[in-house]
């Protein structure tokens, strides 16, 4: 299955704000923190609806 079949435009806006969101409240995270918080929502939308 394609990523793009289950990622919709608005659903990557939803996760990079969100992932912007945490950066700036948070000046004391690591970008590894915020890439695998990132991965973690990919991961779930794929394996949603299988």
């Amino acid at each position: 299955m394609n990523i793009s079949d289950k990622l919709t435009q608005q659903k990557l806006l939803e996760i990079l704000v969100s992932s912007y969101i945490k950066g700036q409240e948070n000046k004391n995270i690591q970008t590894i923190e915020i890439l695998e918080d990132m991965k973690q929502k990919f991961l779930s939308i794929m394996n949603t609806n299988r």
